[in-house]
């Protein structure tokens, strides 16, 4: 029996190649179900149009980001006692 793909799976191996550009195409990301960390990743979508030199700052914006939801994880949100 095989196994479908759920909705919002990504394909396993390379991207297909955009054979114009010669490059892969990008595979869009599924959904996370928590906005925050959705756009926080929706950051990375601008590393391919940015020099290497400013990769670090992108990378630290969405370390931060992340961080912080992951951090609310034990405490609550901002302003809510933790549980």
């Amino acid at each position: 029996m095989a196994v479908q793909p759920e909705a919002g799976d990504r394909p396993i191996g390379p991207a297909p190649a955009d054979a114009a550009a010669g490059r892969p195409l990008p595979v869009p990301p599924a959904g996370t179900g928590e906005p925050r960390v959705d756009a926080a990743l929706r950051r990375l979508d601008e590393l391919g149009d940015r020099p290497v030199s400013e990769h670090p700052a992108v990378f630290e914006h969405v370390h931060a980001r992340l961080s912080e939801v992951l951090g609310e994880l034990d405490t609550g949100p901002p302003g809510q006692a933790g549980s």
